[in-house]
């Protein structure tokens, strides 16, 4: 199928389904988040961007200086990356849930037991969304974590691509923003986002799946 019509715009069809995807697989990341911390999260309406308007630059001014990115890289035959950016309070708490310790600022990467447990976290949140999206398309879907950013920093938490952020300019983004929630349904704080980047001939083998 084309994946864009005559004018060169995202065809809306495809927009549609991987918006669809976005939202299966934060469900299933947001499950695993919740029965981390104890609380109930809220998704927001994926919104799916033209890869003409994704640069490296927008990713990381994406993540900023007060949340932390987590990168990960699809496995063959897919191609392209899918980044979870959270809030650093966000990250700390689940830290401090999964080791029983406070770690906050650049302890969060420099203490070994710190960045193992966000390691550890990053690993589950790609399981539990590929899985998702996996059973969705009826593809077997891998992802693994190769870098963590935070504060400016970059550190390696995997085999890093070598084409790595800096072909993130061929990707299409799937933004899909998650909200966490008190007992009584108040949502308390934002506590992040995950960005999906398939290249094209990854979005097409994600719609030949779903019978497009």
């Amino acid at each position: 199928m084309n994946l864009f019509d005559q004018d060169g715009n995202l065809d809306l069809d495809v927009q549609d389904a991987l918006s669809e995807l976005g939202n299966v697989g934060v469900g299933m990341a947001s499950i695993t988040i919740g029965r981390i911390l104890g609380v109930r999260v809220e998704l927001e309406a994926p919104n799916v961007i033209p890869k003409e308007e994704v640069s490296e630059q927008t990713l990381l001014d994406y993540i900023g200086q007060k949340n932390i990115g987590i990168w990960m890289k699809f496995a063959s035959p897919l191609n392209g990356s899918v980044l979870c950016i959270l809030k650093q309070g966000f990250v700390y708490d689940v830290v401090e849930k999964m080791t029983g310790s406070r770690y906050e600022g650049k302890d969060l990467y420099a203490d070994e037991i710190a960045l193992s447990a966000v390691s550890e976290f990053a690993n589950m949140l790609s399981a539990a969304y590929m899985k998702a999206v996996g059973r969705y398309t009826g593809m077997r879907i891998f992802v693994s974590p190769y870098l963590l950013v935070a504060g400016g920093e970059r550190i390696c938490i995997g085999e890093v691509p070598e084409e790595c952020v800096s072909q993130v300019h061929k990707a299409i983004l799937v933004e899909t923003r998650f909200q966490l929630l008190e007992e009584d349904g108040e949502k308390t704080r934002a506590a992040g986002k995950v960005v999906m980047l398939p290249d094209d001939n990854t979005v097409e083998l994600l719609m030949e799946a779903l019978g497009m």
